[in-house]
């Protein structure tokens, strides 16, 4: 059984700029070594394994550069 988890997907279709296509607050901070999402509400979509984060400032959901596999 393979392990799950959360793998982070760099490609340039999913880094974008990390902002909110709504409001365009900021949800995704990319550092060097590090992704920090600001809001710990996140939504899987089992089918697929995409992941969203739900926006603090307008609650729209946001894709963010995550796929779950599991």
């Amino acid at each position: 059984m393979a392990p799950q988890g959360l793998v982070v997907d760099r490609s340039p279709h999913a880094v974008g700029p990390g902002r909110c296509q709504v409001c365009g607050a900021k949800v995704v901070v990319e550092n060097s070594d590090e992704i920090v999402i600001k809001n710990a509400i996140l939504r899987v979509d089992g089918a697929s394994g995409r992941v969203t984060a739900k926006c603090s400032r307008c609650k729209a959901w946001v894709a963010v550069p995550l796929t779950y596999t599991g």
